[in-house]
């Protein structure tokens, strides 16, 4: 895994085979071994797909991929709401040097989990250069999130992949308990969007912090598996 700095950002890369799409994966700065594993779930399942994986690793959480400030949901750190420096981050500097070194006609697909996966969602209403998008166990309780997503469509045709776990819902938290009902609106109002042409709502067994990185690795492979490097034809119905 290539390790570099891009405007003061750590990024982690590998390339497998040749060709297919940027895969960029928002995180927090990592800790022991979890890109490995990330990688090495997605070497079980989609070794046989070309495509390269970006990591960027933010440096506050809340802050960085918050898409406007909001409450503290657990402990005492409100969101500070600064996701557009983010998504600034990946237009002008990531996406750029990435096309560079692997050519502009590449797609280019947003994965994250948890506010990360908040996110790649809100970055696909805002933005029109992702094909594919993946929200695992994304932080869709936030607040005013359904009223966002009510109001606003993809910009770009794309693919989009949801996953929560099975008892992620059943908590005392009553914000961080809105994600079941949040999530599955977020999937019905997906399947009415017109630049949206598949999306999926997997459910995984255990809670939130069960194996980020193996639920990540299934996003991507669905992803693959269902995006065109050249982009879909619109499909009559959605699966």
């Amino acid at each position: 895994m290539q390790k570099i700095k891009i405007e003061n950002k750590t990024c982690y890369m590998k390339q497998n085979g040749v060709k297919g799409p940027i895969i960029l994966w928002g995180m927090y700065p990592h800790q022991g071994n979890e890109i490995t594993h990330m990688w090495n779930c997605l070497m079980d399942i989609v070794k046989e797909k070309d495509f390269a994986l970006y990591a960027f690793q933010v440096e506050d959480w809340n802050r960085d991929f918050s898409p406007w400030k909001a409450s503290a949901a657990f402990g005492n750190e409100d969101f500070q709401g600064k996701a557009d420096k983010t998504l600034q981050w990946l237009i002008n500097n990531l996406i750029p040097t990435i096309k560079e070194r692997y050519g502009l006609d590449r797609e280019i697909y947003l994965i994250g989990y948890s506010l990360s996966g908040l996110f790649s969602l809100w970055a696909a209403y805002e933005t029109d250069i992702f094909s594919g998008i993946a929200s695992c166990s994304g932080s869709l309780w936030f607040e005013k999130w359904d009223e966002y997503l009510r109001i606003h469509k993809m910009q770009h045709t794309c693919n989009v992949y949801l996953s929560l776990g099975g008892k992620e819902e059943k908590t005392k938290n009553q914000i961080m308990a809105k994600v079941g009902e949040r999530t599955r609106l977020q999937e019905q109002i997906l399947k009415e969007d017109q630049n949206v042409q598949k999306v999926t709502l997997e459910y995984n067994s255990g809670g939130h912090f069960a194996d980020s990185g193996k639920r990540l690795s299934k996003a991507v492979y669905w992803l693959l598996n269902n995006t065109s490097q050249k982009g879909n034809k619109k499909n009559e119905s959605k699966k």
